[in-house]
């Protein structure tokens, strides 16, 4: 059976043509020199988007000792893209390639243009996910042949996560300073009565509780995403720690109008795990439910032996993720509430799977939902 794409053509060449190519394309030195003077990875594609040709940072960041054992790949296929195995077809075929900023700057150079775009790439390396952020050039050239092309790739991982933490961080901080500050205002007035002032206290503690909260998961994030954060196992047992996430999320002011609750099902059982560090992560499940919920709908945390040695913590709301979201969640920088947004799920997954040894993952299907699932070792 042909192979299927979801986005960009399937067709390639066979290995032996695309060596043609590459000896061909080096008989020009002139062009060989060029390629191999521009900063950053450079690659000349032909026009099944196959590389015929890169420079020596290129390979490299391929993990490739030699650039000829690039020849024949496509981009996401030389990066270990995760994408790239989704399906037989490769780099470029999968539905998640759709929005690709590479892929698509492929396409509008294949139409003739010049063009620049962002591509936020995910890849493993020995079992490690990795989230790597590029700007890429994608030039025509038309002296080469019809649908040829050269791209450049830079990595602009740490200006960007630098950019997103402070952006976050800030946005965050504020809300949470600017409802403490409005709450101290309120109960400095000499006008509120007895119970109103107990009223306004109690809001007072969920607001400057939320703020501290703020603080120490942007600097968990920070020290994680820098390889600086100190794991620090011991006995913890797993329905207390919902429970007090659960309820540390009720007394945020996200909560209101929304039910947030432990399910009476949950269970108890003693794990070996850092659980400062599993509050955050189960915080951040809970604080995506609430965000993602209509006023009126119901959040519910669930804790459970799911295999013998591994228990499972859910999150669960009532809204179907659509599918434009789904294949990015747990990417750094994507959000669905906004620029500037998007490290809550990223960080899910971040903690977990590096910190904690454990899986992050997500289900969404109409009629049933979207539940955050997190599995770590007892």
């Amino acid at each position: 059976m042909p192979l299927q794409s979801h986005f960009l053509p399937v067709e390639r060449l066979s290995h032996q043509d695309v060596l043609a190519q590459a000896t061909q394309v080096g008989e020009s030195s002139v062009l060989i020199a060029m390629l191999d003077t521009v900063q950053g990875m450079v690659a000349l594609l032909n026009p099944e988007r196959q590389i015929v040709y890169c420079n020596d940072e290129c390979a490299r960041a391929g993990g490739l000792a030699d650039k000829e054992d690039a020849v024949g790949m496509r981009p996401g296929e030389l990066l270990h893209c995760i994408h790239a195995k989704d399906i037989p077809g490769g780099c470029g075929t999968s539905s998640s390639c759709r929005d690709c900023g590479l892929a698509q700057a492929l396409v509008i150079g294949q139409g003739g243009n010049a063009t620049s775009a962002e591509c936020l790439l995910e890849s493993e390396d020995r079992g490690r996910g990795i989230a790597a952020e590029y700007s890429a050039t994608v030039t025509p050239i038309p002296q080469i042949g019809k649908g040829w092309l050269c791209y450049s790739l830079r990595d602009i991982s740490s200006e960007k996560r630098r950019a997103l933490l402070e952006r976050t961080f800030f946005h965050d901080i504020l809300n949470r300073a600017s409802g403490v500050q409005g709450l101290s205002i309120a109960l400095a007035d000499d006008y509120l009565g007895p119970e109103q002032r107990v009223a306004f206290a109690r809001m007072l503690s969920g607001s400057s509780r939320a703020l501290v909260h703020e603080i120490h998961s942007q600097r968990t994030l920070l020290a994680a995403e820098n390889d600086h954060l100190v794991v620090q196992e011991a006995d913890c047992n797993s329905l207390k720690t919902l429970q007090e996430a659960t309820a540390d999320c009720r007394a945020f002011d996200i909560a209101e109008s929304r039910r947030v609750a432990t399910s009476p099902n949950s269970e108890s059982i003693l794990l070996r795990t850092d659980a400062t560090l599993l509050g955050r992560i189960l915080l951040n499940m809970l604080k995506n439910a609430i965000e993602a919920s209509d006023a009126g709908g119901s959040v519910t945390a669930t804790c459970k032996l799911c295999s013998p040695g591994c228990v499972r913590f859910s999150v669960h709301n009532e809204q179907v993720m659509p599918d434009s979201t789904r294949a990015h969640i747990f990417k750094r920088s994507f959000s669905t509430k906004g620029a500037g947004r998007g490290v809550g799920t990223y960080s899910i997954k971040l903690l977990t799977e590096r910190y904690l040894n454990g899986r992050a993952w997500f289900e969404s299907k109409t009629g049933h939902g979207t539940t955050f699932h997190v599995d770590l070792n007892l």
